[in-house]
């Protein structure tokens, strides 16, 4: 074989290397991609379910217009499933309460993590990984 073709192949070898570091990096940020979504979707069930407890009245179970007191067994018989674990963070509060649901998806040290900040009226959800 002559230098350009040692050369070409080289050239290719490399190409294909890159091509597949860019594959494997957009697969893994799809798959985040993904699990956050989910994750999203799962809490976006908690908080039916915690604004539904939050207008019940007492006598049937419910907050009276309180989150306070509210525990995830409460809301749901199951605190995870395929795209993750759920709890609550902190103490709910009168008028507030936050979920939390961390993903199974896990890139590097990375853990797709969302929650939800629920209110009377409002869902605030933010992204932390």
């Amino acid at each position: 074989m002559g230098p350009k073709q040692l050369l070409l192949i080289f050239l290719i070898m490399v190409s294909v290397g890159i091509v597949m570091t860019v594959a494997i990096t957009i697969s893994q940020a799809k798959a985040v991609e993904a699990n956050r979504n989910a994750i999203t979707n799962d809490l976006l069930y908690y908080v039916a379910k915690a604004r539904e407890f939050y207008w019940r009245p007492s006598t049937l179970g419910g907050g009276n217009r309180s989150f306070s007191g509210v525990t995830l067994p409460m809301l749901s018989m199951v605190s995870s499933n395929a795209n993750g674990r759920f709890f609550i963070v902190g103490s709910p509060t009168k008028d507030e309460i936050v979920i939390r649901g961390i993903g199974t998806v896990t890139v590097g040290k990375d853990t797709t993590q969302v929650q939800v900040i629920v209110n009377e009226r409002n869902n605030t959800f933010q992204i932390i990984h």
